[in-house]
């Protein structure tokens, strides 16, 4: 994958803030026993999973102006 350092940092810190707010939303709407069992961390996993697969396959590669002359 093309990305560079600055959008990979950018990707992965937004995985972390969805995976976050996922957790607090869980936590308020559903209780501490919710999040802390395996369908709560699972949940948490499978959309902040999702959502990273998402902004990869979003996310326009970095390309130098060598390889634009090739085409």
């Amino acid at each position: 994958m093309g990305l560079s350092h600055r959008q990979w940092k950018r990707l992965i810190a937004g995985t972390l803030i969805v995976a976050a707010g996922n957790a607090l939303w869980t936590w308020l709407a559903f209780g501490k026993a919710e999040l802390l069992s395996w369908r709560g961390v699972l949940g948490v996993v499978v959309i902040s999973a999702l959502y990273f697969l998402m902004m990869i396959w979003f996310t326009p590669s970095m390309k130098s102006g060598k390889d634009e002359d090739k085409k």
